[in-house]
Protein backbone atom coordinates (compact mmCIF):
# COMPACT_ATOMS: atom_id res chain seq x y z
CA UNK A 1 0.00 0.00 0.00
CA UNK A 2 2.98 2.38 0.66
CA UNK A 3 4.86 1.33 -2.18
CA UNK A 4 1.45 2.27 -4.57
CA UNK A 5 0.48 5.64 -2.45
CA UNK A 6 4.24 6.93 -3.74
CA UNK A 7 3.55 5.93 -7.01
CA UNK A 8 0.42 8.49 -7.65
CA UNK A 9 1.67 11.24 -5.79
CA UNK A 10 4.65 10.96 -8.34
CA UNK A 11 2.21 11.20 -10.85
CA UNK A 12 -0.02 13.96 -9.27
CA UNK A 13 3.08 16.43 -8.44
CA UNK A 14 4.23 17.17 -11.95
CA UNK A 15 0.74 17.93 -12.96
CA UNK A 16 -0.22 20.40 -10.06
CA UNK A 17 3.34 22.34 -10.84
CA UNK A 18 2.23 22.50 -14.33
CA UNK A 19 -0.56 23.94 -13.83
CA UNK A 20 1.47 26.74 -11.14
CA UNK A 21 3.43 28.06 -13.89
CA UNK A 22 0.76 28.27 -16.40
CA UNK A 23 -0.95 30.83 -13.81
CA UNK A 24 1.73 32.69 -13.20
CA UNK A 25 2.89 33.41 -16.75
CA UNK A 26 0.67 36.42 -17.21
CA UNK A 27 -1.67 36.73 -20.67
CA UNK A 28 -0.39 39.13 -23.27
CA UNK A 29 -2.17 42.18 -23.89
CA UNK A 30 -5.34 41.68 -26.26
CA UNK A 31 -4.76 43.83 -29.24
CA UNK A 32 -8.53 44.53 -30.42
CA UNK A 33 -8.93 45.90 -34.23
CA UNK A 34 -10.91 48.90 -34.38
CA UNK A 35 -12.54 50.75 -37.74
CA UNK A 36 -11.94 54.54 -37.89
CA UNK A 37 -14.10 55.20 -41.08
CA UNK A 38 -15.71 58.02 -39.50
CA UNK A 39 -12.98 59.48 -37.97
CA UNK A 40 -13.30 57.97 -34.50
CA UNK A 41 -12.07 54.50 -32.78
CA UNK A 42 -14.87 52.15 -32.58
CA UNK A 43 -14.58 48.78 -31.28
CA UNK A 44 -17.16 45.95 -30.85
CA UNK A 45 -18.56 45.41 -27.73
CA UNK A 46 -21.10 42.46 -25.91
CA UNK A 47 -23.68 44.18 -23.54
CA UNK A 48 -25.45 41.62 -21.46
CA UNK A 49 -23.59 38.43 -23.27
CA UNK A 50 -26.21 38.99 -26.53
CA UNK A 51 -26.15 42.00 -27.90
CA UNK A 52 -23.71 43.24 -30.61
CA UNK A 53 -22.45 46.94 -31.01
CA UNK A 54 -19.82 49.52 -32.10
CA UNK A 55 -19.04 51.77 -29.76
CA UNK A 56 -16.46 54.60 -29.87
CA UNK A 57 -13.47 55.15 -27.48
CA UNK A 58 -14.45 58.84 -26.20
CA UNK A 59 -11.82 60.34 -23.73
CA UNK A 60 -14.09 63.47 -23.50
CA UNK A 61 -16.67 62.16 -22.46
CA UNK A 62 -17.86 61.53 -18.71
CA UNK A 63 -19.78 57.90 -18.80
CA UNK A 64 -21.05 54.94 -20.48
CA UNK A 65 -23.28 55.94 -23.34
CA UNK A 66 -25.62 54.30 -25.29
CA UNK A 67 -27.69 55.75 -28.46
CA UNK A 68 -31.43 55.32 -27.32
CA UNK A 69 -32.80 53.91 -30.55
CA UNK A 70 -30.31 51.10 -30.16
CA UNK A 71 -31.43 50.35 -26.72
CA UNK A 72 -34.95 49.89 -27.62
CA UNK A 73 -34.33 47.73 -30.56
CA UNK A 74 -32.22 45.44 -28.74
CA UNK A 75 -34.49 45.86 -25.79
CA UNK A 76 -32.09 46.93 -22.83
CA UNK A 77 -33.07 47.10 -19.85
CA UNK A 78 -33.81 51.40 -18.53
CA UNK A 79 -34.21 51.66 -14.79
CA UNK A 80 -37.26 53.18 -13.01
CA UNK A 81 -36.88 56.93 -13.81
CA UNK A 82 -34.85 59.35 -12.54
CA UNK A 83 -34.26 62.96 -13.55
CA UNK A 84 -31.47 63.03 -15.98
CA UNK A 85 -29.53 66.31 -16.83
CA UNK A 86 -29.02 67.19 -20.10
CA UNK A 87 -25.74 65.76 -22.38
CA UNK A 88 -24.05 68.56 -24.02
CA UNK A 89 -21.94 68.28 -27.41
CA UNK A 90 -20.19 70.53 -29.90
CA UNK A 91 -23.41 70.17 -32.21
CA UNK A 92 -26.12 69.82 -30.30
CA UNK A 93 -27.87 68.18 -26.97
CA UNK A 94 -29.81 65.80 -26.11
CA UNK A 95 -32.02 63.97 -22.68
CA UNK A 96 -30.56 61.40 -21.08
CA UNK A 97 -32.08 58.46 -19.01
CA UNK A 98 -30.67 55.76 -17.60
CA UNK A 99 -30.25 51.99 -18.22
CA UNK A 100 -29.42 48.92 -16.43
CA UNK A 101 -26.80 46.41 -17.77
CA UNK A 102 -25.28 43.41 -16.38
CA UNK A 103 -22.22 43.24 -18.47
CA UNK A 104 -20.41 45.05 -20.96
CA UNK A 105 -17.48 42.67 -23.03
CA UNK A 106 -14.43 44.67 -24.87
CA UNK A 107 -12.39 41.69 -26.39
CA UNK A 108 -11.71 39.40 -22.99
CA UNK A 109 -12.26 42.62 -21.02
CA UNK A 110 -15.21 42.32 -19.20
CA UNK A 111 -17.03 44.68 -16.49
CA UNK A 112 -20.34 43.54 -14.78
CA UNK A 113 -23.40 45.78 -12.98
CA UNK A 114 -23.25 49.36 -15.13
CA UNK A 115 -25.59 52.06 -15.04
CA UNK A 116 -24.98 53.40 -18.94
CA UNK A 117 -27.32 56.71 -19.59
CA UNK A 118 -29.26 56.52 -22.81
CA UNK A 119 -29.12 59.45 -25.03
CA UNK A 120 -30.43 60.68 -28.97
CA UNK A 121 -26.50 60.64 -30.22
CA UNK A 122 -28.00 61.62 -33.61
CA UNK A 123 -29.21 64.98 -31.89
CA UNK A 124 -25.27 65.83 -31.29
CA UNK A 125 -23.74 65.09 -34.74
CA UNK A 126 -24.63 67.14 -37.36
CA UNK A 127 -23.47 65.84 -40.40
CA UNK A 128 -24.80 62.27 -39.99
CA UNK A 129 -23.28 61.06 -43.58
CA UNK A 130 -21.52 58.50 -42.24
CA UNK A 131 -23.85 57.11 -39.43
CA UNK A 132 -22.50 57.17 -35.52
CA UNK A 133 -21.87 54.71 -33.14
CA UNK A 134 -23.87 52.91 -31.02
CA UNK A 135 -23.08 54.44 -27.96
CA UNK A 136 -19.43 55.87 -26.45
CA UNK A 137 -17.12 54.51 -23.99
CA UNK A 138 -16.16 57.24 -21.39
CA UNK A 139 -14.27 58.23 -18.66
CA UNK A 140 -16.60 55.68 -16.41
CA UNK A 141 -15.32 53.00 -18.04
CA UNK A 142 -11.77 54.29 -19.35
CA UNK A 143 -10.30 54.88 -16.44
CA UNK A 144 -10.25 51.47 -15.03
CA UNK A 145 -7.53 51.02 -17.57
CA UNK A 146 -4.20 52.05 -19.39
CA UNK A 147 -5.58 52.80 -22.47
CA UNK A 148 -3.36 52.20 -25.93
CA UNK A 149 -4.85 53.27 -29.36
CA UNK A 150 -2.24 52.55 -32.03
CA UNK A 151 -3.96 54.74 -34.65
CA UNK A 152 -1.64 53.77 -37.76
CA UNK A 153 -2.10 49.99 -37.45
CA UNK A 154 -5.75 50.08 -36.37
CA UNK A 155 -5.06 48.45 -32.85
CA UNK A 156 -6.46 49.12 -29.21
CA UNK A 157 -5.32 47.40 -26.18
CA UNK A 158 -7.23 48.13 -22.73
CA UNK A 159 -4.67 46.68 -19.87
CA UNK A 160 -5.51 46.75 -16.05
CA UNK A 161 -2.01 46.10 -15.65
CA UNK A 162 0.80 48.15 -15.86
CA UNK A 163 1.99 48.03 -19.16
CA UNK A 164 5.31 46.43 -19.70
CA UNK A 165 6.74 49.19 -22.21
CA UNK A 166 7.01 51.71 -19.30
CA UNK A 167 10.42 49.75 -18.78
CA UNK A 168 11.82 50.22 -21.65
CA UNK A 169 11.39 54.24 -21.87
CA UNK A 170 10.76 54.08 -26.15
CA UNK A 171 8.14 56.64 -25.43
CA UNK A 172 7.50 60.64 -24.80
CA UNK A 173 5.60 60.86 -21.46
CA UNK A 174 3.25 64.24 -20.79
CA UNK A 175 1.57 64.95 -18.16
CA UNK A 176 -2.36 66.16 -18.24
CA UNK A 177 -4.61 67.54 -15.74
CA UNK A 178 -7.93 65.64 -15.35
CA UNK A 179 -10.24 68.22 -14.76
CA UNK A 180 -13.48 66.22 -14.16
CA UNK A 181 -13.11 63.24 -16.91
CA UNK A 182 -11.38 65.57 -19.70
CA UNK A 183 -7.94 65.17 -20.60
CA UNK A 184 -6.33 68.55 -21.04
CA UNK A 185 -3.16 69.21 -21.91
CA UNK A 186 -0.50 71.92 -22.76
CA UNK A 187 0.10 72.46 -26.69
CA UNK A 188 2.16 74.72 -28.29
CA UNK A 189 1.23 75.34 -32.14
CA UNK A 190 3.24 77.01 -35.33
CA UNK A 191 6.26 77.14 -32.14
CA UNK A 192 5.01 80.09 -31.36
CA UNK A 193 1.58 79.66 -29.59
CA UNK A 194 0.65 77.81 -26.16
CA UNK A 195 -2.97 76.72 -25.30
CA UNK A 196 -4.89 74.07 -23.32
CA UNK A 197 -6.32 71.65 -25.43
CA UNK A 198 -8.53 68.25 -24.77
CA UNK A 199 -7.29 65.12 -26.08
CA UNK A 200 -10.61 63.53 -27.66
CA UNK A 201 -10.41 60.18 -29.32
CA UNK A 202 -14.13 60.80 -30.33
CA UNK A 203 -13.54 63.78 -32.51
CA UNK A 204 -13.24 62.85 -35.94
CA UNK A 205 -11.47 66.67 -36.83
CA UNK A 206 -8.79 69.04 -34.46
CA UNK A 207 -10.95 72.04 -33.49
CA UNK A 208 -9.34 75.35 -32.30
CA UNK A 209 -11.71 78.17 -31.12
CA UNK A 210 -12.14 81.45 -33.32
CA UNK A 211 -10.38 83.04 -30.94
CA UNK A 212 -6.80 81.03 -31.07
CA UNK A 213 -7.00 80.70 -34.47
CA UNK A 214 -6.79 84.74 -34.43
CA UNK A 215 -3.78 84.30 -31.68
CA UNK A 216 -2.63 82.04 -34.66
CA UNK A 217 -3.23 84.66 -37.63
CA UNK A 218 -4.96 82.41 -39.88
CA UNK A 219 -8.83 82.31 -40.92
CA UNK A 220 -10.88 82.59 -37.97
CA UNK A 221 -14.18 82.65 -39.40
CA UNK A 222 -16.48 79.99 -38.06
CA UNK A 223 -16.10 76.37 -40.22
CA UNK A 224 -13.22 77.59 -41.71
CA UNK A 225 -10.53 74.87 -42.10
CA UNK A 226 -6.89 76.28 -42.09
CA UNK A 227 -3.61 74.09 -41.93
CA UNK A 228 -1.77 74.43 -38.58
CA UNK A 229 2.02 74.40 -39.04
CA UNK A 230 2.97 72.11 -35.92
CA UNK A 231 1.82 70.87 -33.10
CA UNK A 232 4.07 70.67 -29.61
CA UNK A 233 4.05 68.90 -26.68
CA UNK A 234 6.36 67.74 -23.65
CA UNK A 235 8.74 70.19 -25.67
CA UNK A 236 8.99 67.61 -28.81
CA UNK A 237 7.01 68.99 -32.54
CA UNK A 238 4.92 65.70 -32.62
CA UNK A 239 3.61 66.58 -35.92
CA UNK A 240 3.53 69.36 -39.31
CA UNK A 241 1.03 70.23 -41.00
CA UNK A 242 -2.46 69.60 -38.96
CA UNK A 243 -5.91 70.40 -40.48
CA UNK A 244 -8.19 72.01 -38.25
CA UNK A 245 -11.96 73.30 -38.19
CA UNK A 246 -12.44 77.02 -36.13
CA UNK A 247 -15.44 76.32 -34.20
CA UNK A 248 -17.29 77.90 -31.06
CA UNK A 249 -16.98 75.46 -28.49
CA UNK A 250 -18.75 77.49 -25.96
CA UNK A 251 -21.20 75.18 -25.24
CA UNK A 252 -19.09 72.91 -24.04
CA UNK A 253 -17.03 75.25 -21.76
CA UNK A 254 -20.22 76.26 -20.31
CA UNK A 255 -20.78 72.72 -19.34
CA UNK A 256 -17.77 71.97 -17.89
CA UNK A 257 -16.80 75.39 -15.73
CA UNK A 258 -13.30 76.42 -14.36
CA UNK A 259 -12.07 73.65 -17.51
CA UNK A 260 -9.79 76.17 -19.92
CA UNK A 261 -9.15 75.12 -23.22
CA UNK A 262 -8.99 76.46 -26.99
CA UNK A 263 -9.26 73.50 -28.82
CA UNK A 264 -9.29 69.70 -29.02
CA UNK A 265 -7.01 67.30 -30.37
CA UNK A 266 -8.97 64.68 -32.62
CA UNK A 267 -8.45 62.42 -35.53
CA UNK A 268 -5.93 65.03 -37.67
CA UNK A 269 -3.76 64.82 -35.05
CA UNK A 270 -4.37 61.60 -33.28
CA UNK A 271 -4.15 59.11 -36.29
CA UNK A 272 -0.32 59.58 -36.84
CA UNK A 273 0.25 58.75 -33.12
CA UNK A 274 0.07 55.22 -31.15
CA UNK A 275 -0.48 57.05 -27.90
CA UNK A 276 -1.01 55.65 -24.38
CA UNK A 277 -3.59 57.26 -21.68
CA UNK A 278 -2.66 56.60 -18.36
CA UNK A 279 -5.46 57.68 -15.92
CA UNK A 280 -3.41 56.85 -12.52
CA UNK A 281 -0.42 58.54 -12.95
CA UNK A 282 -2.36 61.36 -15.38
CA UNK A 283 -0.04 61.13 -17.76
CA UNK A 284 0.26 60.29 -21.93
CA UNK A 285 2.47 58.09 -23.49
CA UNK A 286 3.69 59.06 -27.50
CA UNK A 287 5.11 55.96 -28.26
CA UNK A 288 8.26 56.38 -30.16
CA UNK A 289 8.02 54.77 -33.92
Amino acid sequence: MRNKFAFRRRRVLPALLILVIFAMIPLAAEEIPFDPVRGLVEVEVTLDGRVKGRFGIDTGADRLYIDSAFADKNRLTFAAKVPQREVVGIEGRSEARLLKLRSLQIGHERLYNLTPTAIDLGSLIKNKRLGYPDGLLGHEVLRRFYVTVDYPRHKLRLQMREPDFLEKREYLAISFENHRHLILVDVVLDDSVKAPMILDYCASYTVITPALARRLGVASEPDSRPVIGSVRMGGQTLTRNVSVIVTDLSRIQKSVPRAEFEGILGASFLYRHKITVDYRRRQIYVHRQ
